[in-house]
């Protein structure tokens, strides 16, 4: 049974209660609590200079309303605030990272991770605070350091997702991915923990270029599933909703733009606002895209590493994509189109997506003049065939969906689909599961999955 206290919690979260209280210390923290988990940062900052600054009498609502106001950018709102909580609360590790990455983004790594560093003396099994660590470590430290640290960080917490994802996102070769896969399986206990970390570990793999490898690490979850065990729940994907997209590809345009970048809007990111008028909330990220003959990979990095707003997100080794992440939360793609033959082609990992030749026009949206590919009815026909009605499973990178796409890395198709069946398995859908599997080459599995469908 939830105690009473999180009872009145769940209420403040899930309404604006606030509004009919009086004003006082108890009307900001359940206001905080509600605008928290429902609306933007802006939203939230906008609120917190009406009320006369961030309270810091109680940590957990100030980290709340910090940490909206740093996902806004409002640093001249958060500065003098993190002192105060820092003096007010100075065992709180969660400060030092959220310090951490207010440094990141305005690209002092080496004092990032110190902040990180100290947070993580302060509570060694601070989950935060040691991803930070090995995330930050790989801006500023020797290859041989960061690879150390990201170990060390491993073996201290091997299941908990968010160090797993930073140690395994940064793999990039197969000595590298052999350590990880080693150092994780020391500290297993039992067969089941490999739900714990199967996605990250096959990640490690993928980037590594040892796809068979991330394959097996699928199958092997895989069949201790059919073989009874419990992957935990449902994989949630990372969606634009609740990341203010439409803030952050504000914030982009006006950092292209401004610079007298050549870019357009590309792909999803076109679909979603053309169709509906802004970025898609079920899409998974921002895409744009420039021209080979204008796209200068060193002159974007130059451009968004003075940009507060925004800090680089990891690629696959393979890709040569700027990425990016706003501080909302959005992941950003920005896409090299290059010509070969006959058509206009950009490349993800393992597959590339060919377009006829098109001119740019620019395009009103929301007060914005946007430049899209001219002809978007046929870019968008080309890209999602009947692009006007709304398909939640499209599948960008299978060819039954995706008219236009190619396979460039038919290996790494196997993990795609293998992942998308595991996937499926985690939210009860086997039935899917066993089609994505067949797909992934797996047919024993496939078969077995069927059976107990």
């Amino acid at each position: 049974m939830p105690s009473a206290k999180q009872s009145v919690t769940k209420v403040l979260s899930s309404a604006p209660v606030y509004r009919a209280m009086p004003r006082g210390a108890m009307r900001t923290y359940a206001a905080l609590k509600y605008l928290g988990e429902n609306a933007s940062g802006h939203e939230i900052t906008q609120f917190i200079r009406k009320s006369g600054g961030i309270p810091t009498r109680h940590l957990s609502t100030a980290l709340i309303a910090a940490r909206a106001v740093f996902r806004a950018g409002a640093d001249d709102l958060l500065a003098e605030t993190l002192d105060e909580l820092q003096n007010r609360f100075p065992e709180s590790p969660d400060l030092h990272a959220l310090r951490a990455d207010v440094l990141a983004y305005h690209g002092d790594y080496e004092a990032a991770l110190e902040q990180a560093r100290s947070g993580r003396m302060l509570q060694p099994s601070n989950a935060g605070c040691a991803a930070r660590v090995v995330t930050y470590g790989y801006r500023v430290l020797s290859q041989a350091d960061a690879d150390e640290a990201a170990l060390q960080a491993l073996k201290r917490l091997p299941f908990n997702g968010e160090v797993m994802w930073a140690v395994t996102k940064l793999c990039e070769t197969p000595e590298q991915y052999h350590r990880i896969n080693t150092a994780w399986h020391e500290c297993q206990n039992e067969p089941a923990d490999l739900f714990k970390s199967v996605r990250q570990l096959a990640t490690a793999a993928g980037r590594a270029g040892e796809v068979d490898a991330a394959v097996d690490l699928y199958a092997k979850a895989i069949r201790l599933v059919l073989d009874g065990g419990d992957m935990g729940g449902p994989i949630v994907d990372f969606k634009l909703e609740g990341k203010g997209a439409w803030t952050a590809f504000e914030d982009l345009h006006k950092a292209l733009d401004g610079a007298g970048v050549p870019y357009f809007i590309a792909a999803g990111t076109a679909l979603g606002l053309i169709r509906e008028g802004r970025p898609l909330s079920a899409d998974n990220d921002i895409d744009v895209g420039v021209f080979d003959e204008h796209f200068d990979r060193d002159a974007l990095i130059e451009l968004f590493a003075k940009n507060p707003m925004f800090d680089f997100d990891v690629v696959h080794p393979r890709t040569k994509k700027v990425g990016l992440k706003h501080r909302g939360g959005s992941p950003i793609d920005i896409f090299r189109f290059y010509p070969d033959g006959d058509l206009m082609y950009h490349d993800a990992v393992f597959v590339r997506w060919g377009n006829r030749p098109f001119e740019i026009e620019r395009r009103d949206i929301r007060g914005l003049d946007l430049p899209f590919p001219a002809d978007s009815d046929t870019y968008l026909t080309e890209n999602y065939g009947d692009w006007r009605t709304p398909y939640a499973g499209f599948d960008a990178f299978f060819d039954g969906d995706a008219p236009n796409v190619e396979v460039t890395w038919a290996d790494y198709l196997r993990l795609h689909f293998i992942r998308r069946g595991y996937k499926a398995l985690s939210r009860g859908n086997r039935k899917a599961a066993a089609v994505e599997i067949e797909r992934a080459g797996e047919t024993e599995l496939a078969h077995r999955m069927g059976a107990s469908a």
